[in-house]
């Protein structure tokens, strides 16, 4: 029994040390409380427009016939895309797209009406600018839209032709599409809950890092002292208080970036609070000792930015966010199931965008906790073995 109330007294004596130091350093202040709080309201500023809309594209019509002219008023009356004007040819209409007049070149050829007259089917080429992958939607939407409505509409007349009472015949098979977990079908809506994540486990890295960092400025002043052996503490004992203490304080910023922020901009959140939070623990748990492990590389608390700000753009893509993670190579798919974001990303968009409840994410779930007891006894080791470790006396 003394040695469960040794046990408990130490990681409390841990857990106060590391908020002591965590309070005391602004640097980690910043980490924990203003970079959760800005980063969010930047990016879902820059992305709040949600779709690019009225695209403007040029034509090249070859056919100057009545058919191609009404594709033209199509296109100039959808929602995404707009007409910036008709080209002569091809060469004119590239330099408008070098001008940024236009951003997509529609061209029909010279056959296009004569080749629906014979009941065949006409071809559409479009062109495209795919400086910004946003705007490829939108054009090819536009013209996907005004293809369709072209169809629909000669499929009348030729039925009308035959003696057919056009107003009662079906113009297409009735189709219903539903964005499901993005009804605005927008940029923001599909970027933000995983870069929501993604600031988790980058502050929370940056944090753990940068106090390991601290930790050995610390101990060079106490002349190669552990300032943690003041603590009459075992190690499971100092790794336990440290986690708790960064539960602790993430605990504001995680509701304000995964209930708050999606609340303030609109996005789908349709998850269940006690299954978010479920998913939440073993995600920063996993997450702090994996920040355990690496801290030992860092010497300095400036090392840290070396060590895991560089590595922002590499679990961006690993998370399967930017590419899906099936289509990556063998050694990256490996490289992904390491990474706690990679599974807390799909699991989160799945609860809170789709309405998935914890059982349906159950994969992703226990994978999070797989990766804490892994991380835990890794961290254990190197701590261990490193002399930078944090249970080194030297």
């Amino acid at each position: 029994m003394n040695k469960i109330k040794d046990f408990f007294a130490g990681a409390y004596r841990a857990a106060v040390f590391e908020f002591k130091c965590a309070m005391k350093d602004k640097g980690i202040l910043i980490f924990l409380f203003l970079v959760p709080l800005l980063y969010p309201i930047v990016y879902a500023l820059i992305y709040n427009t949600e779709v690019s809309r009225d695209v403007p594209m040029v034509i090249v019509d070859e056919d100057r016939s009545a058919l191609s002219r009404e594709l033209g008023r199509l296109i100039d009356g959808s929602e995404a895309g707009m007409v910036a004007g008709y080209a002569a040819d091809m060469e004119e209409a590239k330099a408008m797209v070098a001008e940024k007049k236009a951003y997509g070149i529609v061209y029909i050829d010279r056959d296009f009406s004569k080749t629906i007259e014979r009941g065949e089917s006409a071809t559409v080429t479009l062109f495209m600018d795919m400086s910004l992958m946003i705007r490829y939607k939108s054009q090819l939407v536009s013209l996907t839209d005004a293809t369709l409505d072209l169809g629909s509409k000669v499929q009348v007349e030729a039925l009308s032709r035959l003696g057919a009472d056009g107003p009662k015949i079906p113009t297409t098979v009735a189709s219903y599409y539903y964005p499901v977990g993005n009804p605005e079908q927008g940029f923001g809506t599909f970027l933000l809950p995983g870069i929501l994540v993604m600031i988790v486990q980058q502050t929370l890295l940056l944090s753990v890092c940068m106090m390991g960092g601290g930790m050995n400025e610390r101990r060079r002043m106490l002349g190669g002292r552990n300032p943690l052996s003041s603590l009459n503490a075992g190690p499971v004992a100092i790794m336990l208080g440290k986690a708790v203490t960064y539960l602790c304080l993430y605990i504001l910023p995680m509701v304000f970036l995964l209930l708050l922020v999606p609340y303030m901009f609109s996005y789908p959140q349709l998850g269940g609070l006690g299954d978010i939070l479920q998913l939440v623990l073993p995600f920063i748990l996993s997450t702090v000792f994996l920040g355990m492990v690496l801290q030992v590389f860092v010497s300095e608390r400036e090392t840290s930015f070396l060590v895991i700000v560089f590595t922002s753009i590499i679990f961006l893509f690993l998370s399967g966010l930017v590419w899906p993670v099936y289509d990556m190579p063998a050694w990256i798919r490996v490289m992904s199931a390491c990474t706690p974001s990679s599974w807390a990303v799909p699991a989160f968009v799945r609860i809170n965008s789709n309405g998935a409840v914890l059982s349906e994410v159950a994969g992703e779930y226990q994978m999070l906790w797989v990766l804490t007891a892994v991380y835990f006894l890794l961290a254990y080791g190197v701590n261990k073995l490193v002399p930078r470790g944090m249970f080194r006396k030297l």
